[in-house]
């Protein structure tokens, strides 16, 4: 006799799946590149469109309710307060926000580990022009220790800023720790959390660090051109906003009226029209992430991966990375010498992942299935025999 719990469980994920049509045709196991959109999220975009083509046109007083609890919901999934959240155009230009926002002396230093994707690279890599120094801390396969990070200090470091999940190895780090570390050393923490948030969950009070940054589009399987940002108080105090027509009193009878003041909290980073459609988007998103919960989400992801990834140990394949549990995340990537010909394998057989380095990466989330992850396993089994 079935578990109700199992069958209310099964009844969950079906109705999940619904909301997601594409599940009906492919095995989509590349949320690490782009998440798809489901249902509401494009019923959503949809009305939105609709009031922008048939009226209200000028629908700004129909959206700003959305877009306050859109800050909210982002709030509610980082474990913060919607004053310090802010919204950007995309990860890089958070980052930016950041790189562009201290006061930079010459012979400061920043470190970064060496296996970054690279908009956590080249907003900083500008900063040498004034001096700034970059140390690259060493990593083994895209994982490195606190005591890496440690080693990678010096008396004139003032910002660490790494990824919470590795784009390649999928290795999650442990946020807590390396905060400790460098908030004892005086030094500032950034995090691009674009691999993990949407997946898995995340504090950052608890954690401490100091600034984060994500992309929507992603796990949190929204649209492109728009990211979320969080800013501690304490750092807030010190980083310097940019300008923008939103940094005055909006006063639609005194435009000429020109005073540069910028917002209490995290909105003074935030300089003008933002991508409505993308905040319409991330409201829905986040809606469904919520009511569906995110320890459930993050359980679902991380059993999903340790699944895929023990099959294709199996296989013969092995892992870039770290099995540790500690560690892992919704990524697994495998080498293998003809990835790119095992990935076009996968995807003539409507299973989708992606290459990056030269290697295979999967990246299932929380709608995907053990059975579509034993498909897959089927087919890169054969797949191997073919190629």
């Amino acid at each position: 006799m079935s578990n109700p719990k199992d069958m209310e469980a099964d009844r969950k994920l079906q109705a999940l799946r619904r909301r997601f049509p594409h599940t009906r045709t492919q095995i989509y196991l590349n949320h690490a590149a782009t998440g798809p959109l489901s249902r509401p999220v494009v019923q959503a975009v949809r009305r939105y469109l609709q009031q922008r083509y048939l009226g209200p046109i000028d629908n700004y007083e129909e959206l700003a309710p959305i877009i306050d609890e859109t800050r909210r919901l982002v709030a509610t999934v980082l474990g913060t307060t919607p004053d310090r959240i802010a919204l950007a155009p995309n990860t890089s230009s958070a980052l930016g926000l950041l790189a562009q926002g201290i006061d930079w002396r010459p012979g400061d230093r920043i470190a970064i580990p060496a296996c970054e994707f690279p908009a956590n690279v080249y907003p900083f890599m500008n900063l040498q022009h004034q001096g700034v120094q970059i140390d690259w801390i060493p990593h083994r396969e895209g994982t490195f220790t606190v005591e890496d990070v440690a080693r990678a200090l010096t008396p004139r470091t003032r910002l660490v800023t790494l990824s919470w999940v590795q784009f390649l190895s999928g290795f999650r780090v442990d946020l807590a720790q390396i905060v400790a570390c460098c908030h004892e050393r005086g030094v500032w923490v950034s995090v691009d959390a674009i691999q993990g948030l949407g997946a898995l969950p995340i504090d950052v009070e608890a954690t401490g660090i100091d600034f984060l940054a994500a992309g929507t589009h992603k796990w949190l399987m929204g649209l492109q051109g728009l990211a979320v940002c969080y800013v501690r108080p304490a750092l807030q105090e010190v980083l310097r906003p940019p300008a923008g027509w939103l940094h005055g009193p909006v006063d639609w009878n005194r435009f000429f009226d020109y005073r540069l003041e910028f917002y209490p909290d995290a909105r003074r980073y935030e300089t003008g029209t933002s991508n409505q459609a993308a905040i319409v988007a991330l409201h829905a998103a986040l809606k469904q992430y919520l009511a569906l919960g995110m320890d459930w989400c993050a359980r679902r992801v991380l059993a999903l991966q340790r699944q895929l990834a023990e099959g294709l140990r199996r296989l013969g394949l092995a892992r870039y990375g770290t099995d540790d549990p500690a560690h892992t995340s919704g990524i697994v990537t495998v080498r293998h010498p003809q990835a790119e010909a095992l990935a076009a394998f996968l995807k003539a057989q409507r299973i989708i992942a992606s290459v990056r380095n030269g290697m295979l990466r999967f990246s299932p989330t929380y709608y995907n299935t053990a059975e579509e992850i034993d498909r897959t396993l089927e087919t890169v089994a054969e797949g191997l025999r073919r190629i």
